[in-house]
């Protein structure tokens, strides 16, 4: 049987990204699929196995980071090896929400991201996807979505939003899932009602730009769990959680241009579609609806969501 392997090549989003691609080569072609991944101490993946991607089975395979249809029908009894986040939408489109589904995470770990939602009774819960370390804030104190090739959101928007948040809700409960210097967002902890998620991280696989204190993929699931989120554009962590995993979720971003004095809030709700048009909004290759300072019809009274998980 030929065989698909992914191996440990970047974070734990992108890798998930690469599955829709898999299973869509195993319905063309009947490959099984191996995953070497160390976060499968946390989930599993259905009709797939954990394998290791050494030297054997790198001898003789196809390579494919950016797959079209040519190269998608030369696989056909061809060993890959799979890094490809994007290829034909005829084929990915149609099985993405369904392979996302094959996706549990660890019972033990499910647990306790409903222990952190169940302490909030019926509260309305936001959800924050703060990316620093890795994302580069832009020069100066704007937004801008192509000066840096994977910016951060300043922190100013946050605060700004979830002002504009509390002023309409004052019982909102915030959940945050973040990379980066903990030290650098402490004010919102000081000025918000902020929770984390209190399971610690146990790869340190990434170096210190993906440094977290909480685990990756418990932390992705509970973020998945709010129906809105103030997300981090272009980052794939803010599109599962928001588009792909549990119920649809609501994405408040900042626009290019975004400062303090017009901090320009934008509204996506783009659940199952994939990663490329979640990116082509996030560079302003598509336009994203943008609302009002007091956010005008942005739901903000439910509950975060559990029963998927």
């Amino acid at each position: 049987m030929p065989t698909v392997y992914i191996d440990d090549f970047v974070g734990v989003s992108n890798k998930l990204e690469t599955l829709p691609m898999a299973f869509a080569i195993r319905k063309a072609f009947g490959h099984e699929i191996v995953l070497d991944w160390p976060e499968l101490d946390s989930f599993r993946v259905e009709d797939t196995r954990r394998g290791s991607v050494r030297i054997l089975a790198r001898i003789g395979a196809i390579r494919v980071r950016c797959c079209d249809d040519r190269l998608f029908n030369s696989l056909r009894r061809r060993k890959v090896i799979l890094r490809s986040l994007d290829g034909p939408a005829y084929r990915l489109d149609p099985i993405y929400m369904e392979v996302a589904s094959r996706i549990r995470l660890d019972p033990g770990l499910s647990s306790r991201v409903r222990s952190v939602f169940d302490a909030f009774g019926e509260r309305p819960v936001v959800g924050i996807h703060l990316r620093h370390g890795d994302y580069g804030l832009s020069p100066g104190e704007v937004y801008d979505c192509l000066r840096v090739e994977w910016p951060a959101v300043p922190l100013w928007w946050y605060e700004h939003v979830m002002g504009a948040i509390v002023r309409k809700r004052k019982d909102v409960a915030f959940f945050l899932s973040a990379t980066g210097d903990p030290e650098s967002y402490t004010a919102l902890r000081r000025n918000f009602d902020v929770t984390a998620l209190d399971v610690g991280n146990p790869y340190g696989y990434k170096g210190p730009d993906h440094a977290s204190k909480a685990h990756p993929v418990a932390d992705l699931f509970a973020l998945a769990c709010c129906p809105v989120i103030l997300a981090t554009p272009l980052s794939g962590y803010s599109h599962w959680a928001a588009n792909v995993f549990g119920e649809p979720s609501v994405c408040l971003v900042p626009l290019s241009g975004a400062s303090p004095s017009d901090p320009a809030i934008g509204k996506l709700s783009l659940y199952g579609m994939r990663l490329p048009a979640w990116r082509a909004f996030g560079r302003q290759v598509r336009n994203t609806p943008k609302v009002s300072a007091e956010l005008e019809g942005v739901d903000l009274d439910k509950p975060a969501q559990t029963g998927w998980l």
